[in-house]
């Protein structure tokens, strides 16, 4: 059924115009795409275009100004449909880029190849930002950055990136992605203006050292911070945070107690103290224990965590065997061990896990 409505939907824009794609308003099969790429003067009724560049087989080289014509342009995709690792960037600008449509909403652009949005892309349209991989350094040159209906930015995997916007103009966005900016130093403090935020990831930025220490926004409920080292001090975190990872940070000590409603939890080298609050966060379903030499001893306070449903413990070498009374966990489905050389069995009455 789906299949079927899917095809009425295209044949209904085909009969836009059956031989000249410019004058169609949504754009999905690549051959019409790259015509209209190589001859954009005419394209001012395309709204949306999308394509899967894995079906693109040449490199192209395009315009630096090849949106200009495409003024009513609301939604922009260039995306990889298989991997993306397994195939070059298919455009090539050797003037760069120059203008996007400020009309845009949606932005998908994979393997983005230019190292800053141009100038003149100062969308207050935009809701989603999403350009994984890219070659960006940074998303604009300018400071004032004012884009007020901004949701979701997703720069994930751009490790040329070194600088991110100012958070003040950006008042209602609500995720942001940054996992594997290697090159990213700083999060503007600013970013604490964003009262809709719920969910940010900055793991895997390794050069990460620059990161608001209060972070008590109302919305939020995802924290990100695998593997950044240099971050060593866990912010203020609001109580609506449900799912928080610090393995493999620089987050040694924090208090979290406090976090009641916290359904996962990931940590790695982490003290006594903070070891002893988990007992506090009742709501729990998931808890992991990764590479932590300083874990040595799961918490007696375990047993409050009436909700659990999954632990795990990777590569804690100094952990001592897993003391009695898990099975009693009623919630408990998985027990994973690995890499923790001094557990050599397992607790008699796992056998209770459902």
């Amino acid at each position: 059924m789906h299949d079927l409505i899917r095809q009425m939907c295209e044949d209904i824009v085909l009969d836009e115009n059956r031989w000249d794609p410019r004058k169609r308003s949504r754009l999905w099969r690549h051959n019409d795409i790259l015509q209209v790429l190589n001859k954009p003067k005419g394209a001012e009724r395309v709204e949306a275009l999308s394509l899967d560049m894995s079906q693109v087989s040449r490199i192209i080289q395009l315009s630096p100004k090849v949106f200009e014509k495409m003024d009513n342009l609301r939604l922009l995709r260039f995306y990889f449909k298989d991997t993306w690792y397994k195939n070059p960037n298919k455009f090539y600008f050797p003037q760069g880029l120059e203008y996007l449509p400020n009309t845009l909403r949606l932005l998908h652009w994979d393997l983005y190849p230019s190292s800053s949005l141009p100038l003149n892309f100062h969308s207050e349209s935009i809701v989603y930002l999403k350009m994984p991989n890219s070659s960006l350094t940074q998303l604009w040159e300018g400071e004032n950055v004012h884009l007020v209906n901004l949701k979701v930015c997703d720069l994930s995997g751009s490790r040329e990136l070194i600088k991110i916007m100012d958070f003040s103009g950006v008042p209602n966005l609500e995720e942001l992605d940054l996992w594997g900016c290697s090159s990213l130093v700083e999060i503007p403090s600013s970013i604490q203006l964003c009262r809709k935020l719920i969910m940010i990831n900055v793991s895997e930025c390794v050069s990460l050292c620059g990161f608001p220490t209060d972070f008590r926004l109302t919305s939020l409920e995802e924290v990100h911070l695998y593997w950044c080292p240099r971050i060593t001090q866990l912010p203020e975190l609001p109580s609506t945070v449900k799912s928080l990872s610090l393995e493999r940070s620089g987050v040694r000590a924090a208090s979290i107690g406090h976090l009641t409603r916290l359904e996962r939890l990931s940590v790695g080298e982490i003290s006594e103290g903070m070891l002893s609050e988990i007992g506090f966060l009742t709501c729990l379903e998931v808890l992991c224990f990764v590479g932590g030499p300083k874990v040595r001893n799961i918490p007696c306070t375990i047993y409050n965590l009436t909700r659990l449903e999954r632990l795990e413990c990777c590569s804690c070498e100094n952990l001592e065997p897993l003391p009695n009374g898990i099975g009693g966990l009623e919630k408990l489905e998985t027990l994973y061990v690995k890499g923790c050389l001094k557990i050599t069995s397992l607790p008699s009455d796992v056998g209770k896990l459902t």
